[in-house]
């Protein structure tokens, strides 16, 4: 299991062009899609934005920031930034490094290119845990931005932060982080865990997204046709906001339809390979000439409930498309990586 990122760069220099070959070389479960000549720079960053596609400016940081000025809007959306210089010495974050993920990808790539990684954020240079970014990272929905804040001041300032859990069968494989701690008795908690998006508190809620989807298609089927061939049954408010990932089989790791679709939806894209697909338990309408060809006799239903969900919808199939949607279980998480 590999979960597969598309990128928009862009670089202005010789030096710039080298630190893109040297990204692209390290990060293999990254597709790339570079700036051209003929697309000005604020078009390409409002096509980023308006795709939802992660962003990297590798040049100078007054340039990106002037650059995404004009696009950002709100934390749990915007996208993840993140500046290179051109020698590839430092890696900037510098927009959505919490919610967005910007942070670990900026961690992600000093690594992989022996580069420094420049984090501002309070909690990270203290420490201290941040509950955006779990949410993130286990596909939480996050109800309220401004709750956010709440968690995290307590956190800095050394406080017991105390949670509710309201999923049934959810439980935790590891110890709770410093500071936080189940509800007590005769205490308010700062976040609830909670299926409930209507629930009335002063706390931050954690509601998750349940519905996965497995996908297969013909090479180079265009974001366009593959979210209409989605939008037949649920609305984009519906995907984003229950939508958590997007599956599918290796061979589609760099299918950038898939890629797009994923990122717009502001879901992961996780891809297995055939002989984990095939290991999936289940009932699934089988192929034969499916399974000559990739490996497998079945991509969409295998894909959907590999992550440990549950089928609820069958192969569809329609103009060189399939899809299969299933509802996850969430029954443990870790409370780190």
């Amino acid at each position: 299991m590999i979960e597969n990122f598309l990128i928009r760069i862009t670089y202005f220099t010789d030096e710039g062009k080298k630190v893109y070959s040297k990204l692209e070389q390290a990060l293999s479960n990254i597709t790339f899609e570079v700036k051209d000549d003929s697309t000005s720079l604020k078009a390409f960053a409002k096509e980023s934005f308006e795709g939802h596609i992660p962003l990297i400016f590798i040049g100078a940081v007054g340039i990106a920031v002037r650059t995404i000025s004009p696009f950002i809007d709100n934390k749990l959306s915007d996208i993840p930034v993140v500046v290179i210089d051109e020698r590839g010495m430092n890696v900037i974050p510098i927009l959505s490094g919490h919610y967005g993920m910007g942070n670990d990808l900026a961690r992600n790539i000093a690594e992989r290119i022996n580069a420094n990684a420049i984090i501002t954020t309070a909690t990270d240079i203290e420490n201290v845990y941040a509950i955006d970014s779990f949410a993130a990272k286990n596909g939480f929905r996050i109800l309220d931005k401004s709750k956010i804040k709440n968690v995290s001041m307590k956190l800095l300032n050394g406080q017991m932060v105390y949670y509710k859990n309201d999923i049934e069968n959810l439980s935790f494989e590891d110890e709770e982080p410093e500071n936080i701690k189940a509800l007590a008795e005769d205490v308010k908690p700062d976040f609830i865990f909670s299926n409930d998006e209507n629930e009335n508190a002063d706390a931050l809620i954690l509601t998750p997204k349940t519905l996965v989807i497995g996908m297969g298609c013909k090479r180079g089927k265009s974001f366009e046709e593959l979210l209409e061939f989605l939008l037949k049954d649920y609305s984009e408010k519906e995907l984003r906001r229950n939508l958590y990932a997007i599956c599918s089989i290796d061979k589609k790791a760099d299918e950038t339809g898939l890629l797009r679709l994923s990122a717009y939806l502001h879901a992961k894209f996780i891809t297995f390979t055939a002989e984990e697909l095939e290991a999936t338990k289940g009932d699934f309408t089988e192929s034969v000439f499916v399974k000559e060809q990739v490996g497998t006799g079945n991509v969409s239903e295998r894909a959907a409930v590999a992550l440990g969900a549950n089928l609820v919808s069958k192969k569809q199939a329609s103009d060189g498309m399939t899809k299969a949607y299933a509802i996850r279980e969430l029954r443990s998480i870790k409370w780190q990586e």
